[in-house]
């Protein structure tokens, strides 16, 4: 029978330890989910393929597929909220982003000011600049809004309304003449600093768009960096292995549901530095290609920036959403090959090419999840939810009572059933304080078709009676879906009538 609440023992104190909760990950299959994008042979989205159209291979053995869903780009339905009701997805949320990084630090000082001429004649030609974005990665390794996301902090705004790329010159020239400061000696001599800050932006950009649902994408205007820096290009004389890194940002990049489009800056038959840096011309170009490929972007795109925007644009308006399940052995701790076909003739598939098969503790995707939720100022909203707290009179607690959008979690269906793999947590948001938050708890779904059916209308409801200190302010509920990677949250402020004690 489908029970409208789950009751999950979580409590929120003030002695509360940090987010190491463990669950009962390592009886439980790990997904493999994976975003497609199919295109004809004029580059349109193709919008009507089925299960049985698609063919996945990990590492040459055929796959079979658990979970196939179709995604649409429509705007995500505002909920009509209950009065006390807080949702993460709102009128004022960024249904979509692509977002636009000029790579100052990785760029040669020749270029700079071609790339950005060509950017602003491109932002100027875009008939729909809606949702779209633009970064600066500073010489200096910093992150500078210039059209960011909502709520960035020191980003321009155009003066006058109406589209901001109609001020895209002003505001290209004021960005340029803020950022292009002198750069840190450090950062001009040793070659591995600067591509450790290349990946930290990444990662950072990353956490910034895992606010926003769906699919999104980064178009990076950049000469690219090394992976790999041999003993004669290292300060210190070793050979410098970034896969670490590069694996950690496919990742972050894989929760946010974010694909990199690259375009090189450089000029073909330029010199194969940057600035006197030490890049390899060639490998740091070939590195573009694999950071397309790794997170299921376009590669290079030669220099055409409008081009991979408004690429970019057509590819986020429907995907494919697959997910198998590799058997438990093939967690080895290596790179897998991806190969992802369509029995359909002139279909071009464009999907992430590999992933790395890390044997992890139980637990730890879902806690470097939450954590990363709780790191910002902001819901994310890959998982759709609304939630409110209500006052006990007779235990004197407050009760979350939240509803998961069904539309937005893997229900993958075995047998009979519907199938799920939730994580629930709570956190307490304090100001000047770290958050409060309680272990991740399974919530594991088991539906028949009707339960299934009548979720996907109402939600997957849960309750939590929670207990918080008088310096809370909020309460921040979290989801994460062990299946698709997805996350979201939303704060619930606290009113002093909440605090009220009964006569």
């Amino acid at each position: 029978m489908f029970r409208p609440f789950l009751f999950l023992p979580l409590v929120l104190a003030p002695a509360m330890a940090p987010l190491l909760g463990s669950d009962d990950a390592a009886t439980e299959p790990r997904m493999v989910d994976l975003n497609v994008v199919a295109l004809d042979s004029h580059g349109a989205p193709v919008t009507d393929l089925t299960r049985d159209d698609f063919r996945v291979t990990d590492n040459g053995k055929p796959q079979a597929i658990a979970f196939f869903r179709h995604r649409d780009s429509a705007a995500e339905l505002i909920p009509q909220l209950a009065p006390g009701e807080f949702s993460n997805r709102t009128a004022a949320n960024v249904p979509r982003a692509t977002l636009i990084l000029f790579d100052l630090l990785n760029e040669k000082f020749g270029t700079r000011g071609t790339t950005a001429n060509n950017l602003i004649q491109d932002l100027q030609a875009l008939e729909s600049p809606d949702y779209v974005y633009l970064y600066i990665l500073t010489v200096n390794g910093q992150l500078f809004p210039v059209h960011g996301l909502p709520g960035a902090e020191g980003e321009t705004r155009p003066p006058n309304g109406g589209p901001w790329t109609h001020n895209a010159k002003a505001m290209i020239d004021q960005a340029l003449k803020d950022t292009l400061s002198v750069r840190d000696p450090l950062i001009v001599q040793d070659v591995e600093y600067r591509a450790r800050l290349t990946f930290a932006a990444l990662d950072a950009l990353a956490g910034q768009l895992a606010s926003v649902p769906g699919r999104k994408c980064i178009v990076w205007l950049s000469d690219g960096v090394p992976i790999a820096l041999g003993p004669r290009r290292s300060d210190s004389g070793d050979f410098v292995d970034f896969t670490p890194l590069l694996r950690q940002m496919g990742e972050a990049m894989d929760r946010s549901a974010v694909s990199i489009y690259s375009v090189r800056t450089i000029m073909l038959g330029s010199p194969d530095n940057i600035d006197g840096a030490g890049y390899d011309g060639e490998a740091s170009l070939q590195t573009l290609d694999t950071f397309a490929q790794l997170t299921g972007g376009r590669p290079d795109a030669g220099k055409d920036a409008g081009a991979a925007v408004r690429q970019a644009l057509i590819d986020m308006r429907t995907s494919y959403q697959i997910g198998f399940y590799p058997p438990p052995n093939a967690w080895d701790d290596k790179f897998h090959k991806l190969r992802i076909v369509c029995s359909r003739k002139n279909v071009r598939i464009q999907a992430k090419n590999g992933y790395y098969a890390w044997r992890e503790p139980p637990g730890t995707h879902s806690n470097d999840a939450m954590l990363a939720a709780l790191s910002t100022r902001f819901d994310a909203a890959e998982i759709g939810l609304r939630a409110r707290l209500a006052p006990d009179s007779k235990t004197h607690t407050l009760a979350v009572e939240a509803h998961v959008d069904a539309h937005d979690v893997v229900l993958v269906h075995q047998g009979d059933a519907y199938n799920g793999q939730l994580r629930v947590a709570l956190a307490g948001l304090a100001v000047g304080a770290r958050p409060r938050s309680s272990p991740p708890v399974p919530l594991n779904l088991h539906f028949s078709a009707q339960e299934r059916d009548r979720a996907l209308q109402e939600g997957i409801g849960f309750q939590q009676d929670v207990n918080v200190s008088d310096d809370i302010g909020a309460v921040r509920v979290i989801v994460y879906d062990r299946n698709s990677e997805a996350i979201g949250s939303v704060t619930i402020p606290i009113s002093a009538a909440m605090r009220a004690k009964p006569n």
